[in-house]
């Protein structure tokens, strides 16, 4: 049906990536365990650049 009012309307429709099909469908679980590992490696190199920074400026 989304489709047929998009055709009638000259809109076309956006195409779905695997990021947002996993938001999507995944159970709230599953979506838990993503997002908890993602911010523990954000974190991992965020505190490896402040380490690189520290040494640097030490080093001058």
């Amino acid at each position: 049906m989304k489709e047929a009012i998009y055709k009638l309307l000259g809109i076309r429709s956006a195409q779905t990536s695997g990021f947002s099909t996993f938001f999507r469908e995944a159970s709230s679980s599953e979506k838990k365990k993503v997002i908890k590992k993602v911010i523990r490696e954000a974190n991992k190199d965020q505190r490896k650049l402040v380490e690189k920074a520290d040494r640097l400026l030490r080093a001058n």
